[in-house]
């Protein structure tokens, strides 16, 4: 599990390590220009041209240092300097004077024209920044944009917000992203994402204390966090000992969510998956998956107390039946209960609050009905809102988009895992079956909710991989979910 910080946290780290620990400034930015021309050197060739362009501020010191380091190793390195010197920062006046005294070309902008640069750092603007970029910044980055020359951005790209990930005006559309200690949330989240290009997460020496001084609600998995994360499995065991997941979903005729839920249970190691839909969908569903129990819904009563989890919603419709199916369940679940699909339509006419026991697994347009607010909003401030919804409702919330935000009103997990093959329908359904398959097993809500999203879109990565994005169906995820478990906890016992 790795932290994600807003720019306003990175600083405070920053402040931190250089008030209270004591480190001097210019040591931290050294550090952090040794670190991004090592990495240079190592990925460039000798007789590359390199261009820093830097800001008055201490992004700008970085990219003057950069230079200054490339240049003494015998690399074709100058700077230019965008902003009134009267702005610009002890430390990186400081980083001016040296590279000047090492004889670092330093080039005017009105000469930039006159020269050609393979490589360009862009250290321009760091995470602090907090309005649109206009006038000859505006001019600049639109100029390195078209260079044609690759772009390494020092911590992140000028003109995105380390907060949200928004774009300020204009952006540095960058080929590789060099991050400075900790890895930034706008640089995960989209439309961010896009400009970073590769994000290269470098460790400059922060002290353990100034990082662990400052608190934040945001992380992401990486692959090693399957094995840690996935409930063990007992040597001894039988199908008891992996849980009851009971599907509650499906309407006349309409069987395939029910399916996708009720197998992607079992893919996640669910003992028994059984299904409560109408009697018409029994042998289609039994046909497609035996391994299934099947009752209908007048059995309900009777499947929740059977259950150790629960899935309600999928493919349900929106009829008065399903709105005394799924009011049954909100009201009467005992257990660790996903909403999907319909049950999310369904839920917000039947409480205004549920509990932590229930996750929510909304795309944008089923936020909107929760909300009451634009999907454009929404899609514009998902971390955020997806956040507060959940501390109004009292729940765990999936908020699904090409970034998948689960929280519980207090941490926020981003999912970085995942492509556009997932835009097709049902691999909703398949999300829904798999976390109540880790609910089964007696996960947590919330940790059930995140690693389901995280091994969710690893699932779409390897088939998407073996048939592209465009071929990418629902049934799909099914045998990319075991190829993702067994590369997961190939070196762990489960």
């Amino acid at each position: 599990m790795r932290y994600l910080y807003t720019g306003q946290a990175a600083k405070k780290i920053d402040e931190h390590a250089v008030g209270v620990v004591g480190m001097p400034s210019l040591i931290l930015m050294e550090r952090a220009a040794l670190t991004a021309a090592k990495l240079l050197m190592e990925r460039e060739s000798a007789d590359a041209r390199f261009l820093a362009v830097c800001g008055t501020g201490n992004n700008g010191g970085d990219g003057v240092a950069v230079a200054r380091i490339l240049h003494e190793m015998g690399f074709k390195a100058a700077i230019t300097i965008v902003g009134y010197p009267d702005s610009m920062t002890e430390e990186t006046k400081k980083q001016v004077e040296i590279a000047v005294g090492s004889h670092v070309p330093v080039i005017s902008m009105s000469a930039l024209g006159d020269h050609e640069f393979d490589v360009m750092i862009d250290a321009l603007f760091g995470v602090g920044l907090s309005r649109d970029i206009t006038d000859v910044y505006e001019q600049i980055i639109s100029d390195m944009n078209k260079s044609g020359a690759c772009i390494y951005s020092l911590d992140i790209p000028s003109g995105i917000d380390a907060r949200t990930g928004h774009v300020m005006g204009i952006a540095v559309n960058a080929d590789v992203t060099i991050t400075f200690g900790v890895n930034k949330l706008g640089l995960i989240l989209f439309p961010g994402c896009e400009y970073a290009g590769e994000v290269i997460v470098a460790d400059i020496g922060f002290p353990g204390e100034s990082i662990r001084s400052v608190d934040t609600p945001f992380f992401y998995y990486e692959p090693s966090d399957i094995a840690n994360r996935l409930p063990r499995r007992k040597k001894r065991s039988n199908k008891g000992d992996y849980g009851h997941v009971l599907v509650v979903a499906g309407s006349e005729n309409m069987c395939g969510a029910a399916y996708f839920a009720a197998a992607a249970s079992y893919r996640m190691g669910a003992g028994l998956v059984k299904v409560v839909s109408p009697s018409v969908n029994r042998d289609i569903l039994l046909g497609r998956l035996p391994e299934i129990l099947f009752c209908e819904e007048d059995e309900l009563p009777e499947a929740v107390d059977w259950a150790d989890s629960i899935v309600m919603g999928p493919g349900l419709g929106l009829s008065e039946s399903a709105e005394q199916i799924a009011g049954y369940v909100i009201e009467n679940s005992p257990v660790p209960t996903v909403i999907d699909g319909d049950g999310i339509r369904l839920c917000k006419g039947i409480t205004s609050k549920l509990s932590e026991n229930f996750i929510l697994t909304p795309h944008l347009k089923e936020m909107s009905y929760i909300t009451g607010q634009s999907v454009s909003e929404i899609a514009d401030q998902q971390v955020s809102i997806a956040m507060e919804t959940a501390r109004e409702l009292d729940c765990i919330l999936a908020a699904k988009d090409a970034r998948t935000a689960v929280t519980d009103g207090e941490t926020c997990y981003i999912n970085v895992s995942g492509n556009n093959g997932l835009s097709t329908g049902g691999t909703g359904d398949v999300l829904s079956g798999m976390i109540a398959g880790l609910l089964g097993q007696g996960m947590e809500p919330l940790e059930a909710a995140c690693l389901g999203v995280y091994i969710h879109g690893l699932a779409a990565e390897v088939m998407s991989e073996r048939l592209s994005t465009y071929s990418l169906m629902a049934s799909d995820l099914l045998t990319g979910i075991p190829e993702v478990l067994a590369e997961g906890t190939k070196n762990g016992v489960h």
